[in-house]
Parts: structure tokens; C-alpha cells; sequence
């Protein structure tokens, strides 16, 4: 009797969180939602280029690593890990504008 183990490969989704490094505008850390490090994205200093640079044995690793913008680039990411990508900004902390603050 041949016994048939089949295998049913789902794709298990994650979310990356990208979050600005530095003060110029010009790099993000990439994480998944429970920390982990993913990697980064930096904007060249003379060009309108994003480059994704995954962590070498990380989830990103065969993710497209130049894009025209961050969007794009984002867009690269979400559809590897079908998930979501999103930027945390963190604009509301350096204004003073936190929730619940008066």
C-alpha cells in the first residue's frame, strides 16, 4: 500500500513596520510587529532611489532591492510577505501632538 502525505503550502502573511532612522528622511528600519529586524531602506544621497538591504537570511532576502520610490519599494515588500507594510512615522511623538495630551 502506498501511503500520500500531501502537503498543503499556505502562505502565511506578516506585516513589516518601516521606521524612520535618523533625522535627515533618508532611512528606515524594517521590523515585523513582534520586533524582529528585517532589514533596512535607505534613499540614495545622489539619486531618487530606494534600496531595500534585507538581513541576509531574513524573510526579505529575495525581495526586488532598488525601487524608484518609497511606495514602490513598500509595495515590493507587502506582496512578498502578503501582508501589509506600513510606515510608523512617528510624527505625533515629535510634536508634541501624543494621544490623550492636552
Amino acid at each position: 500500500m502506498i501511503n500520500l502525505i500531501l502537503c498543503i503550502s499556505e502562505a502565511v502573511a506578516m506585516d513589516v513596520v518601516l521606521t524612520p532612522t535618523g533625522t535627515a528622511g533618508n532611512a528606515w528600519s524594517l521590523n515585523d510587529r513582534l520586533g524582529r529586524t528585517l532589514g533596512e531602506i535607505t534613499k540614495s544621497e545622489h539619486s531618487d532611489v530606494f534600496v531595500i538591504m534585507p538581513q541576509p537570511e531574513g524573510t526579505l532576502r529575495t525581495v526586488k532591492s532598488t525601487h524608484a520610490s518609497l511606495d514602490e519599494a513598500m509595495s515590493a515588500i507587502a506582496k512578498l510577505t502578503n501582508g501589509a507594510c506600513t510606515l510608523d512615522s512617528q510624527d505625533w511623538v515629535s510634536r508634541g501632538s501624543a494621544p490623550g495630551s492636552s
